[in-house]
C-alpha cells in the first residue's frame, strides 16, 4: 500500500503561488553547533542554503515592506547562530519561528550542511520545508 505524503515538493507551490523566490546560496558560517564534546568547545564550518516563497503579490519600488529582505534573512541566521545549538533541527525550528514572523513568507526550505564532521564526505546535514499554514498548526 502507497504511503501518502503531506510534503508537497517546493517547485509545485511556485508554480501555484508565486513567482518570486528570495534565496541565500550557499552561506559558509563558523558556529558552535553540535552534540558532541568537541563540538561545543570549537566552531564548526557549516553551509546554509535558503529559499523563500514570498506571498506578497505586488513590490512598490523603494520600500522594503513590500519584499523579503535577503539581506534580513542572512542577519537573523548570524543573530541565531550566536546561540549554541546541540542539534540542527533546534536551530532551524528558531529559524522558522522567526521568519514566519514576515506575513508575507508563505513558505520555506533551509538545508543545513556541516562540513568538516565525517572527513570521507564532503558534507552531512538536513534540509527542512515548511510552509506558513502547517507551521502555525504545530
Amino acid at each position: 500500500m502507497k504511503r501518502k505524503t503531506n510534503i508537497i515538493p517546493f517547485i509545485n507551490v511556485v508554480k501555484k503561488r508565486s513567482n518570486e523566490i528570495v534565496f541565500v546560496k550557499n552561506l559558509i558560517l563558523k558556529p558552535i553547533i553540535g552534540y558532541h564534546a568537541y563540538e561545543k568547545i570549537r566552531p564548526q564550518k557549516i553551509r546554509l542554503n535558503i529559499q523563500i516563497l514570498n506571498s506578497k503579490k505586488k513590490v512598490e519600488d523603494g520600500n522594503l515592506r513590500t519584499i523579503i529582505n535577503y539581506e534580513e534573512v542572512v542577519e537573523l541566521v548570524k543573530k541565531l547562530l550566536l546561540r549554541k545549538y546541540n542539534f540542527l533541527e533546534s536551530f532551524a525550528e528558531d529559524f522558522f519561528k522567526n521568519i514566519f514572523k514576515n506575513k508575507y513568507v508563505e513558505s520555506a526550505v533551509l538545508k543545513i550542511e556541516k562540513l568538516e564532521v565525517i572527513k570521507e564526505a564532503e558534507s552531512v546535514g538536513i534540509e527542512f520545508f515548511k510552509q506558513r499554514e502547517e507551521y502555525e498548526k504545530s
